[in-house]
């Protein structure tokens, strides 16, 4: 599956985490190395870089920026799959790699 240009909302997140339900996480590169960035509700801003593991997995490392002025980086495994709707959503397995170094899961809609 080819990620360029391709945006997913958020729609279920562990408690533990950081994004809501008005956080968009766009892909702008999907070559050797995928490029994306998220933002919105609880985000200001965050940026992902990401390989391909298989063709619908990724790995990837992510950076962002909170509202209430925290920096975070963690770590996340990504599958693409259609949920029971039939939409395309990107099921993150992640862990924090600050803070706490806590774990948890979050999905995501294609929009």
């Amino acid at each position: 599956m080819k990620l360029t240009g391709l945006a997913f909302k958020a729609v279920a997140n562990s408690k533990n985490g950081s994004l809501n339900s008005n956080t968009i996480m766009r892909f702008t590169s999907d070559d050797d190395v995928i490029i994306g960035s998220y933002s919105g509700g609880t985000i200001v801003a965050g940026h992902v870089l990401a390989k391909r593991l298989s063709e619908s997995e990724i790995e990837m490392l992510y950076q962002g920026a909170t509202t209430a002025g925290q920096v975070q980086a963690g770590k996340a495994h990504a599958r693409f799959r259609p949920n029971a709707d039939g939409r395309m959503s990107m099921y993150l397995e992640w862990q924090w790699l600050t803070g706490d170094c806590s774990s948890g899961h979050s999905e995501w809609v294609l929009v």
